[in-house]
């Protein structure tokens, strides 16, 4: 028999019994908690009750933040089941299931509304808001990373579970529209709440980054190599964090170092980590620091995931590898299957693709083969629209040192010299 019970937010909830609810609710606090744990805890809840239709939905959700093709059958299936039985569960439940149906269709401006009239509804519904969060910065929705956690930001205080998680979205979205004093203090707030909670303490790197604040960056991040053993591969990115401060401070031994030993897995294809070994590596060599062979893993990683397209961000990142291995004949392979891939879709992700994930490409392909002037052009023709890949400015700023060194290796003295005046400028450092 179904039940209306409730959820640790105090949100109505449709499951068959309180264990299972428990345990969902465990699942979210792990996945919060970035937990290697998060989808086994949910398993539990759906054996507890196998039509519990937002324990279906949120399953959904995590395969859908694997951003791999390998497991979007997966995230198919369970929102097949959440939908099934969805006609006995509440609107707020319904709607999660239309959100995920949404984003497997690839539209994800539409998830996000879904997600903002659950939030208008219910603010405390934290997996709304996080999901609005996450699909917000891999859609390139930026004004919105701050927009919602803020709107909801009344609702909330200490009493109400994950309060701190929800300071932690504030300040990475004030952090990327370069309101640095206000995104510092709420991410300070929010890892006064919980030291661990790796969202904030990664917004607050970032500030630290934009601010070329090497010497902050690398106290605020002073971790034993194993502290994060017990976290997902989000782990990795608080490492190449602490990388970029090891690289600003010119530590490039020590950079290397953490390269070899926490921020590179060499078992891994996860797209997060195929992005922090690629920029990482390729930052180093733009600071002429030799990086040996470790190119091919990578290379062969990218190789193996040719067809795989679920974020224009990692395919940038497997082109570089690709390139970087003198792979040339691979990269332009995978730029064709980027352009099959957006012929045969109607999607968010194919207008990305040819907007901005081909023309960047060849640029970066044209770049690694000598032929700077064309990268150049292709870069400064097509860079107004990175921002839709999503990511990060940090992360973005991988793309900002390729159009640095691309015009640095033309006769264009004058745009490298307005470059690195724009580059400095969003650090606050540049002459007025």
């Amino acid at each position: 028999m179904r039940e209306m019970l409730r959820d640790n937010q105090g949100l109505v909830i449709t499951a068959a019994e309180p264990s299972a609810v428990a345990h969902f609710d465990a699942a979210v606090t792990e996945w919060l908690g970035y937990k290697i744990t998060a989808m086994k805890t949910l398993k539990q809840a759906l054996e507890r009750d196998a039509d519990f239709c937002m324990a279906h939905c949120f399953r959904g959700y995590l395969f859908v933040t694997f951003n791999s093709a390998a497991v979007l059958g997966a995230a198919h299936a369970a929102h097949g089941k959440a939908a099934a039985v969805a006609q006995t569960a509440s609107r707020r439940e319904q709607r999660h299931v239309e959100a995920l149906r949404y984003l497997l269709d690839g539209v994800p401006h539409k998830a996000c509304a879904c997600w903002e009239a659950i939030l208008a509804d219910y603010p405390v519904d934290i997996v709304a808001l996080r999901m609005h969060h996450y699909t917000s910065f891999w859609s390139g929705y930026r004004q919105q990373l701050s927009a919602a956690p803020a709107a909801v930001l009344p609702a909330w205080d200490r009493s109400v579970p994950h309060y701190g998680t929800v300071l932690g979205m504030v300040a990475f979205g004030l952090e990327e529209l370069g309101l640095y004093a206000q995104a510092e203090r709420y991410g300070r707030d929010a890892t006064a709440h919980n030291p661990d909670d790796l969202w904030a303490v990664h917004s607050v790197a970032h500030v630290m980054e934009m601010q070329q604040r090497a010497k902050d960056g690398l106290a605020w991040l002073d971790y034993t190599i194993d502290h994060f053993d017990d976290f997902n591969p989000f782990r990795g990115h608080i490492w190449w964090h602490r990388g970029l401060f090891l690289i600003e401070a010119g530590r490039f031994d020590e950079a290397l170092s953490l390269y070899d030993n926490a921020i590179h897995d060499t078992a891994s294809e996860f797209f997060l980590d195929v992005q922090n070994s690629v920029s990482f590596l390729a930052r180093l060599e733009f600071n002429r620091v030799d990086v040996a062979g470790r190119w091919q893993d990578l290379a062969d990683v990218a190789a193996a995931n040719n067809d795989g397209h679920c974020l224009v961000f990692t395919d940038i990142h497997h082109i570089i590898a690709l390139c970087k291995a003198q792979k040339f004949n691979e990269a332009a392979q995978h730029i064709a299957s980027m352009q099959d891939h957006a012929s045969t879709a109607n999607t968010h992700l194919a207008s990305v693709i040819k907007d901005v994930g081909i023309p960047i490409g060849n640029s970066i392909i044209a770049h690694e083969k000598g032929d700077h002037e064309q990268a150049l052009d292709l870069m400064l023709a097509h860079r107004i629209f990175i921002p839709q890949m999503g990511a990060s400015n940090a992360q973005r700023d991988l793309l900002a040192l390729y159009s640095l060194d691309m015009a640095r290796r033309t006769t264009q003295s004058a745009m490298l010299a307005q470059l690195l005046q724009e580059r400095d400028f969003a650090r606050g450092i540049a002459r007025r």
